[in-house]
């Protein structure tokens, strides 16, 4: 599973079993109940890792969205604390951007983007994810 982190939105994709292609995406508001919804989403698809975005600065440096995403994965983690659930963190660099243009190109207006957007930029970001881990595998 992938997270593209926000302060009013949290976008996530989970990829197929084989670990090869993102899947399906969602967004959800960032509120009280996020880390438990999305917890219960990786208990109930059986996730195993985690990917949380960070958006790191033009001078790839942490900014205080990373700080707030690192916490988002910190509550995530004591949640599961049976350490069944391991969580990464990846640069996300333009995949908001890269969200938007696909959105743009397929003519969504601009309503129904801003409640797609980040699930779509956490597919993004997933796929980005896969692509690296399964070549260094060699896949």
């Amino acid at each position: 599973m992938a997270i593209d982190f926000g302060l009013k939105r949290i976008g996530y994709s989970i990829s197929d079993r084989t670990a090869m292609i993102a899947g399906f995406s969602k967004t959800i508001p960032n509120d009280s109940a996020s880390v438990s919804f999305i917890s219960g989403v990786c208990r109930s698809e059986e996730v195993t890792n985690v990917i949380i975005g960070l958006a790191l600065n033009s001078r790839g440096e942490e900014g205080e969205m990373c700080v707030h995403a690192r916490k988002f994965g910190a509550a995530l983690e004591a949640r599961n604390a049976d350490g069944a659930l391991r969580i990464d963190y990846f640069d996300e660099t333009f995949t908001t951007v890269a969200s938007h243009k696909v959105l743009i190109e397929a003519n969504i207006s601009r309503k129904k983007r801003k409640n797609i957007v980040d699930g779509l930029a956490a597919k993004i970001l997933l796929q980005k994810y896969l692509d690296d881990f399964n070549m260094k595998a060699g896949r």
